[in-house]
């Protein structure tokens, strides 16, 4: 019998049912070493990492979406009269790097060479959105391109500023889209990137958007063998190395799940619909199991990424349930079943709200959105474009 099967059996049993480990109702601002903050955002929405020098701010992520990515900006400036001059992104996810506006130019944005590449092929309708992000950024954004302040970097990168030394770590991997973690020896602070999650399952796709669960256990191993004292998970709760460790358990177990009803000679259907971790009861985010299955799935049967073809649709109704700050929205159109829609760091929004968080029940929305054909949109269509009556 496979080892790894044996390993992750045994380890289930171990794993206690924990109580939701959510953050609290405001942001904090924690200081975890010296001119080191972390900014942990409210509800488990995303975290950030702050490092002061003698010559300017290190910004690790950005903030959830603009109202966060002020107050993240109020929080830096009550530590330190420095300016942002660097803006490091873990991860290619509109709730980490929508906030990069508000610095960006001046600070230089650092990308992994694969989000930079993203970047520079970005549509119209995602450019006009980052210029409009922040209203009161409008003048300095008119002529910039997103790429235009970014640095990229292929395989690992340092950082020295102002006495301080940062690292910033990529584990290379086929399926990794240029998530990377961030390390500040001297202080054995770690920002652990896409694979810090603690007590929250994690948002694993057939399309390997956001990696596998292989390259995820690769990332972890070498961000555990530097032994953090403190870690910032990308979502929840400050943590240390034992944290890593916890996650690499967990996909170990889920792994072992999906492979046990693959040999019974499960359909994929059965194998998403029998999937559970019931054993991480509490976690945040079980809207995932699907997803991390059917991922688990292919890259046992050591398959590439889902290729999806994606056609565009529009939608003229009202806005009936309003979900995570305006993240998720169910929509009844004037006529026809409700669609379920995601409002992503790049959908342009016009009209009487300026962001998400402004979207509301009740609202008039006319929506251009994405449907990808053969992929299970488990959260909603992606909306590129939105206007909402005024």
């Amino acid at each position: 019998m496979n080892v790894r099967f044996l390993l992750a059996i045994a380890l289930a049993a171990l794993v206690p049912c924990a109580a939701l480990a959510v953050t609290g109702d405001k942001a904090e601002f924690r200081k975890v070493a010296d001119d080191v903050y972390a900014f942990v955002g409210k509800r488990n929405d995303a975290n950030a990492l702050v490092v002061v020098t003698a010559q300017g701010v290190v910004l690790v992520d950005t903030g959830n979406n603009p109202p966060e990515t002020r107050i993240l900006q109020g929080f830096i400036k009550s530590v330190t009269d420095q300016p942002v001059r660097y803006v490091v992104i873990t991860q290619n996810h509109g709730d980490h790097t929508g906030g990069t506006p508000l610095f960006s130019p001046p600070a230089n944005v650092i990308v992994h060479e694969r989000v930079a590449k993203d970047w520079a092929s970005w549509k119209p309708y995602q450019i006009k959105s980052w210029r409009k992000r922040f209203r009161e950024r409008a003048d300095a954004l008119e002529s910039v391109h997103p790429i235009d302040t970014v640095l990229s970097f292929k395989e690992g990168m340092t950082l020295h500023l102002g006495g301080k030394t940062i690292e910033l770590i990529y584990v290379d991997d086929p399926y990794n889209p240029g998530d990377i973690a961030v390390w500040l020896p001297r202080s054995g602070v770690l920002h652990a990137g896409f694979v810090g999650y603690i007590d929250r399952h994690p948002d694993i796709r057939p399309d390997y958007s956001h990696g596998t669960t292989s390259g995820m256990l690769k990332q972890i191993e070498a961000l555990a063998a530097l032994q953090p004292k403190v870690m910032v998970p990308a979502h929840g709760p400050l943590g240390d190395a034992k944290d890593l460790h916890a996650l690499a358990d967990y996909l170990l177990l889920a792994r072992a799940k999906v492979r046990a009803m693959m040999a019974k000679g499960l359909s994929l259907e059965a194998i998403t619909k029998g999937f559970h971790m019931n054993e991480y009861g509490g976690w945040d985010r079980e809207n995932h199991f699907e997803w991390l299955a059917e991922t688990v799935h292919r890259e046992l049967r050591g398959e590439g990424p889902q290729i999806v073809a994606v056609s565009d649709r529009e939608v003229k109704g009202t806005i009936v349930r309003a979900e995570d700050e305006g993240r998720r929205l169910l929509v009844k159109p004037d006529s026809g079943a409700e669609v379920r829609l995601r409002i992503t760091a790049d959908t342009d929004i016009d009209g009487a709200a300026t962001d998400r968080s402004q979207l509301r029940a009740g609202m008039k929305v006319e929506a251009k959105y994405q449907v990808p054909k053969g992929f299970n949109p488990a959260l909603g269509y992606d909306v590129m474009e939105m206007a909402v009556a005024r």
